[in-house]
């Protein structure tokens, strides 16, 4: 009987010193992730940062895009008793895209098991794409180690900032700064798509991808003006009003492309309403030249 207690008593004094994050997803987390397509392309070499606060995770995944250090903010759930890790959708630049500064976005999700010993501990899954472009954004399938020296760096109240993606130069130059939007606008030139007769100043306008989604982003300029920053197209309409300078006999409503989409060149359809009249227009902008309507105002 006294040999069973002993034995009981060392089993209990074993997984006491078992340590408890042992079975949870705090930590920093390194590895290589494989794309799933016939082609050759670059893997990406990441670092997943990741804080568990009960089932919550956030942190954000760290990879680099041919040229780029790229930085995305990650939010998700992790079950104890499954050990399996979700990572809801957050964008991440598309595979085929040029580089990171003029890239496309597309939302990805994750799936990863956590399988933990004395040894070490691994995460391995896979970042996927929506049911809708399940078969142009392929899974890159990944297998991340945990690094146990640099664990205590995950704060315990490290919120990200802001969900939104930052591009980090792998080379930075000093002397160089960010062009601004206007000064992008104003390097390229304008081609006339249409000119328009219109019975009121105030105008609403509609503005959305009416083909395959393929990740057209724009911005829209009225008068050289920014009046929508850069959105990506899809099939809901982005809606806003503008109102027409009364001191200028023509109006110019411009659509710059902030990228080629996965299907060159940048195409929209555009809508706009006066009040009493609708005018639907198909507008068309690349790298070198911006859309642009010409609206008068009947006298």
């Amino acid at each position: 009987m006294m040999k069973l207690i002993k034995i009981a008593l060392v089993c209990v004094l074993f997984a006491s010193q078992t340590p408890a994050s042992a079975q949870q997803v705090n930590g920093h987390w390194y590895g290589i992730g494989m794309l799933q397509t016939t082609k050759q392309y670059n893997a990406y070499l990441s670092e997943m940062v990741l804080q568990q606060k009960g089932k919550s995770v956030n942190g954000y995944l760290l990879y680099y895009f041919k040229d780029s250090l790229v930085k995305a903010y990650l939010n998700g759930l992790y079950d104890e008793q499954t050990h399996k890790l979700n990572i809801y959708p957050f964008p991440m630049i598309y595979y085929m895209s040029p580089n990171a500064k003029n890239s496309i976005d597309c939302n990805m999700s994750g799936s990863f098991t956590l399988l933990a010993s004395k040894t070490e501990s691994v995460l391995t899954g896979k970042f996927f794409g929506d049911e809708e472009h399940k078969y142009t954004v392929p899974d890159i399938n990944l297998r991340l180690t945990k690094s146990n020296d640099t664990a205590y760096l995950v704060m315990k109240n490290d919120e990200p900032e802001e969900r939104k993606d930052t591009v980090i130069a792998a080379k930075p130059k000093p002397v160089e700064t960010e062009i601004s939007a206007l000064d992008a606008f104003n390097q390229r030139g304008k081609v006339v798509a249409k000119e328009l007769l219109v019975l009121n100043s105030k105008i609403r306008l509609e503005i959305y991808d009416n083909g395959e989604i393929d990740y057209d982003s724009v911005s829209l300029f009225l008068n050289n003006k920014q009046i929508l920053p850069k959105s990506m197209l899809n099939h809901k309409a982005i809606r806003l009003t503008i109102e027409l300078d009364p001191d200028l006999e023509v109006n110019e409503l411009s659509m710059f492309a902030e990228n080629l989409g996965m299907i060159p060149p940048n195409t929209a359809a555009l809508i706009l309403y006066d009040g009493n009249t609708r005018y639907e227009t198909m507008l068309t902008s690349d790298l070198s030249k911006s859309a642009t309507l010409r609206i008068r105002r009947k006298k």
